[in-house]
């Protein structure tokens, strides 16, 4: 205790949360005060947090990166030669026998505090601190940002060599890891882009000219890919130890901020014996707060649970199958935008997990000359960067105003797109959408003033001005419930990785009478309303699997409801004001039977072929 009060004391806090003192724990205290107990174990999500010289040399070097080649990067660490990979182990396994490691409810709190975690470890008072990391000035503690060092372990398992890899840290990773640094997963891609500087407009690179930061990209060979850290949060509360198995419920809840929560109190039916399994109680939780899952195989070799096989698999092989892979639209905090990627006002049916939102249908690919116009309005022609090349500064325009995400060139090529668009469809609806979130990025609104939605819509807004300068193709969309003479309603950015999947030129689905199936994408939003319900969006390329492309309306039976396939996550900019969702049904792979894909044969090779742009 007295430890706690010298740090308490360093920092000027004045007031201590104390499990034991603070949340009833002691025999007797149940039947006295049985609804501050359960009120307390709900809302836990604050703090807590004889080493010898070598050692503390050894974790300064960690913990300031001085054991790495580059320390800023992140994506692919490398090692130091030299560097005594046993000993950094050993001591990293050392710090993580403290038994707080390996307690669920003490996760929670990590996990909540974040970057605001301290840890103290015990050592001689006369102990030099002196070093390359600041240990802070308390006698005989070594004080550690917890954030530093979760982040600097995960580097440090990723840069050790392939036979280092197994235990221990396997052991580490259990119990230390930083998720946006782990759960990365890199595709390869078309390095095939045109000459010219791709600015990043959310970076950690340096600032330029005192403003806001900037930076180039500089490997278009691959994409960052990464699930939402439910699946990795899971692992880390199921590895760790409770008293009693259903707080798992409620770390998992609080830990991930979910808005919906079972009931565990003790008349809860989940308190019975042989009444619920905790795992199925688990993924109901999961589900009810809009996971997104994978309901068809995304890669070769890869095979989702199915009917036969579901209860030969644990849930945390379940949800290992099914996870879910995102490409964020902007170009920092990825972890943060995709944990908002979940379904609306979620619902689980035997049918799968309905939900409310708008199908979009992608328009024909530019044509030259058809619909009017001779020039592709949704791409940059060769007069486009060359005035482009005009502006003053470019390719490092002037800087930006604090808080804005787009530049002066970024402004100037979204601008091109939107007269483009509005040459087509004069005063169109998505060109205006366009255009007033462009000043709202140039002139924002107060806080209280501002819409939920604004920083989202400028972060696609923001990777449509990427895929311009790319070079990547974009393609427009209307409501599938539209008119087929209706004006566009939403832009769609090209998938990077495989492209639009309903559309392949050999087997895209076809259907009665020949006619191809245009890709479909379904889009949903749901504004936030306080820290633990967060803004919700999604965005999927779908195929339908019933007969009906459209939602379920008045008199349609019950079995008609629309049900979806889930492709894979499309970034773009959708216009939906004044439009009523639509519900949908997404079935889970294993749990839900088999629905039949819209279009009941495939495309014959040369039956149709798209027209590329000259």
């Amino acid at each position: 205790m007295d430890r706690v009060i010298r740090f308490a004391q360093s920092i000027n806090v004045t007031k201590l949360w104390i499990d034991k003192e603070c949340i009833y724990q002691r025999k007797g205290d149940e039947r006295c005060w049985p609804v501050d107990k359960e009120r307390g174990v709900q809302i836990m999500d604050v703090v807590y947090g004889d080493s010898t010289a070598s050692e503390v040399d050894t974790l300064s070097s960690l913990l300031h990166g001085s054991l790495f080649v580059n320390p800023k990067d992140k994506e692919s660490p490398e090692m130091r030669p030299g560097v005594n990979i046993i000993e950094v182990q050993m001591l990293i396994l050392r710090i993580l026998s403290d038994p707080r490691f390996s307690r669920g409810w003490i996760f929670q709190e990590d996990h909540l505090a974040s970057t605001v975690m301290t840890l103290l470890i015990p050592c001689n008072e006369k102990l030099v601190k002196g070093r390359k990391y600041d240990f802070g000035k308390i006698p005989g503690e070594l004080r550690v940002k917890l954030a530093t060092f979760r982040q600097t372990a995960t580097m440090f398992c990723l840069a050790c060599p392939e036979d280092h890899r197994r235990w221990p840290n396997i052991e580490i990773l259990r119990k230390v890891k930083q998720y946006n640094i782990w759960n990365r997963k890199v595709y390869r891609t078309d390095d095939n882009r045109p000459d010219g500087p791709h600015l990043r407009l959310w970076s950690d690179g340096l600032s330029y000219n005192g403003g806001e930061k900037l930076n180039t990209k500089k490997n278009y060979s691959s994409v960052s890919i990464y699930p939402t850290t439910t699946n990795s949060v899971l692992d880390d509360i199921c590895s760790r130890s409770v008293e009693n198995e259903e707080d798992r419920l409620a770390i998992l809840a609080n830990a991930l901020k979910f808005s919906k929560r079972l009931d565990i109190g003790k008349e809860s039916p989940l308190n019975k014996p042989g009444k619920y399994s905790l795992s199925t109680a688990l993924l109901a939780l999961i589900l009810m707060n809009g996971e997104i899952l994978m309901n068809v195989e995304s890669e070769p070799f890869t095979y989702l649970p199915s009917t036969q096989s579901l209860m030969y698999r644990t849930l945390q092989s379940y949800l290992n199958c099914c996870e879910y892979r995102f490409n964020a639209p902007n170009f920092r905090l990825h972890q943060t935008f995709i944990d908002r990627c979940r379904f609306k006002s979620p619902i689980i049916t035997s049918r799968g997990i309905e939900t409310k939102g708008f199908l979009f249908e992608l328009l024909p690919r530019y044509q030259p000359g058809s619909q009017g116009y001779h020039s592709n309005p949704v791409r940059l022609s060769d007069r486009d960067r060359a005035d482009l090349h005009s502006i003053a500064g470019y390719p490092r325009p002037p800087k930006m105003a604090r808080g804005r995400k787009l530049d002066l060139s970024a402004h100037a090529a979204l601008s091109m797109l939107i007269k483009k668009l509005d040459e087509v469809w004069p005063d169109g609806r998505l060109a205006r959408y366009l255009h007033d979130h462009l000043q709202l990025d140039h002139n924002p609104p107060p806080p209280e003033y501002a819409r939920n939605s604004t920083p989202i819509v400028v972060d696609m807004i923001s990777a449509l001005y990427q895929a311009l300068l790319d070079d990547r193709e974009l393609r427009l969309a209307r409501l599938a419930s539209a008119p087929a003479d209706a004006e566009p309603t939403a832009i769609f950015i090209t998938p990077e990785q495989d492209g639009w999947k309903t559309q392949m030129e050999d087997d895209g689905p076809v259907t009665t009478d020949g006619q191809v199936v245009p890709a479909k994408v379904f889009t949903s939003w749901d504004s936030g309303r306080n820290a633990y319900d967060k803004e919700r969006l999604a965005s999927l390329e779908v195929a339908i699997c019933e007969k009906y492309s459209r939602p379920r309306q008045e008199g349609d039976e019950e079995h008609e409801e629309c049900s979806m396939k889930n492709l894979g996550w499309v970034n773009g900019v959708w216009d939906v004001r004044g439009e009523e969702m639509g519900n949908y049904v997404f079935p889970l792979a294993g749990i839900t039977e088999e629905p039949e894909r819209e279009g009941d044969k495939k495309r014959k090779r040369g039956s149709f072929q798209d027209e590329e742009d000259d």
